[in-house]
């Protein structure tokens, strides 16, 4: 069972911060160097200060990295920048934002989420995390005590159980507003009803959490847990056993799943030779017509095929879309074979680049750019791959299995500063 229970949280006085959308950032792995800095102009109280802290250099972590970041955090809580709430509360949030012209609204509840090892099957990943990172967010958890950003977690309420509890709660004003434009306005509402909340801790304790984003810190919440234990800093039920999360259900109209394209370089002419040679093995090829849209999932639902990407050669020649060959026996691979991600690392880069398969590599949220940095030279070929559908997603990580790198890209993520848990004291 996963044991979820609410938490007091920290939040922004906004008669001390002014305009929430300024104060909030994204979480600390898409902070890049330009963003960092324009969102400390954006507001001196921006979530940034805290959440990225003073160095993004993962590879190179100082010894006191988070020194500066601690004593900023209590000079906030010190002064009423922050306030914590004094009952131990769910909080709801709600998500509005535009893509490609849609409008999309996703729900999420920001609960403390007992940590378990992932042997348990109660917590389920779906990647594997890089060591560096992972020591980064055990520096800032030990440096704050505290979870800044919540990890993102999936779970099934396929009967709508919640439903009722979530419109209640919404049919009153949210505690906070942020309205960043056409692109994203997030609410937050304050759960705090004894009976509400009784009603949510009861429907987790027999449902499993899917990790969506933020494995690194989990991977980082379980090492704090472990050297707190060891050091016999906590005991059963003390915050320091927990993790901030928030969780939103598969069913959600919201839950919107993008693609990580890949793109390929820095291949000799041999080895890009043989890589063209086992697509061509693998992959029938037919050119895509000029004004025909290049997304993998128009593509593949023209050719009503359940295995396809496109490809963009070298100086962006002709696309293709790439079909499996009917002879081609890929349920003989293994459950990973549903994944075209997972073909293209194993069945065709790998045999030919070996363990230096990653390091060819890059992984792109846009099609442009993708294609973009073939047409320039940048890189020798584009795969646009398809979304990740999230009915495969669930069954293969309900079997334990770990996904390719970079196999999802849940949009938008989530933000970072509506709410910070401190690990201080027994929920």
């Amino acid at each position: 069972m996963v044991d979820v229970r609410p938490f007091r949280g920290w939040r922004y006085d906004l008669d001390v911060v002014g305009d929430p959308a300024t104060a909030l950032c994204p979480p600390y792995d898409m902070i890049t160097p330009e963003a960092q800095a324009a969102l400390r102009r954006s507001n001196p109280y921006n979530v940034v200060h805290l959440e990225a802290g003073e160095s993004l250099d993962w590879d190179n972590p100082a010894q006191e990295q988070y020194s500066t970041t601690a004593d900023l955090f209590r000079d906030w809580t010190g002064k009423g920048v922050l306030k914590r709430d004094p009952e131990p509360s769910y909080y709801l949030s709600r998500q509005l934002f535009n893509h490609e012209g849609t409008e999309w609204t996703r729900l999420g509840l920001t609960a403390c989420v007992g940590l378990e090892t992932y042997d348990g099957g109660q917590v389920l990943p779906h990647e594997y995390t890089e060591a560096p990172a992972v020591r980064d967010r055990v520096t800032l958890m030990k440096a704050c005590n505290a979870n800044i950003s919540p990890i993102m977690g999936l779970y099934r309420d396929a009967e709508g159980t919640l439903d009722p509890v979530f419109q209640q709660v919404m049919s009153a004003p949210p505690a906070l507003d942020a309205d960043g434009g056409k692109d994203l306005r997030a609410s937050l509402w304050q759960i705090s009803d004894p009976a509400l909340s009784e009603t949510i801790t009861r429907f987790f304790q027999d449902k499993p959490v899917f990790l969506a984003d933020g494995h690194h810190r989990y991977h980082a919440a379980l090492t704090f847990q472990q050297e707190q234990l060891e050091a016999g800093d906590i005991a059963h039920g003390h915050a320091g056993n927990f993790v901030m999360m928030t969780l939103i259900g598969f069913d959600d109209p919201g839950l919107l799943v993008l693609p990580y394209h890949r793109t390929l370089g820095g291949l000799s002419p041999d080895e890009f030779s043989e890589v063209q040679r086992r697509l061509g093995e693998i992959f029938q090829s037919s050119p895509i017509p000029e004004n025909t849209p290049l997304d993998a999932e128009s593509a593949a639902g023209r050719a009503g095929d359940s295995h396809a990407w496109v490809t963009v050669g070298p100086q962006g020649e002709t696309p293709a879309l790439l079909t499996l060959r009917p002879e081609v026996a890929w349920r003989d691979w293994g459950p990973l074979a549903v994944s075209e991600a997972w073909i293209l690392e194993e069945k065709v880069l790998r045999p030919v680049l070996g363990e230096a398969t990653l390091a060819h590599l890059g992984y792109i949220h846009s099609q442009q750019e993708a294609v973009e940095s073939v047409v320039s030279g940048g890189s020798q070929m584009a795969f646009l791959l398809r979304p990740f559908p999230m009915g495969q997603f669930e069954a293969l990580v309900t079997q334990r299995q770990r996904l390719p790198r970079k196999s999802t890209f849940f949009y938008p993520k989530l933000p970072t500063g509506l709410v910070i848990n401190q690990l201080d004291a027994t929920l």
